[in-house]
């Protein structure tokens, strides 16, 4: 998955109620770093791209 969809799959996510400080506490990626990548502002390493990728591939949000 190229950084574009993980951020649209961080936004789904997000959208669907799973905050993002929750997010970065369970991937050990820091607040500030997630946030700029969820804005647009940055992209991700690829260590912290694969474990949030990891992360939001296990994540259920029921309907």
């Amino acid at each position: 998955m190229n950084q574009e969809e993980l951020r649209e799959q961080l936004l789904q996510i997000i959208d669907s109620g799973l905050n993002a400080k929750a997010i970065a506490k369970h991937t050990k990626i820091t607040y500030d770093i997630l946030a700029k990548f969820k804005q647009g502002k940055l992209y991700l390493c690829p260590k912290d791209a694969e474990r949030l990728e990891a992360y939001l591939d296990k994540v259920v949000i029921p309907d």
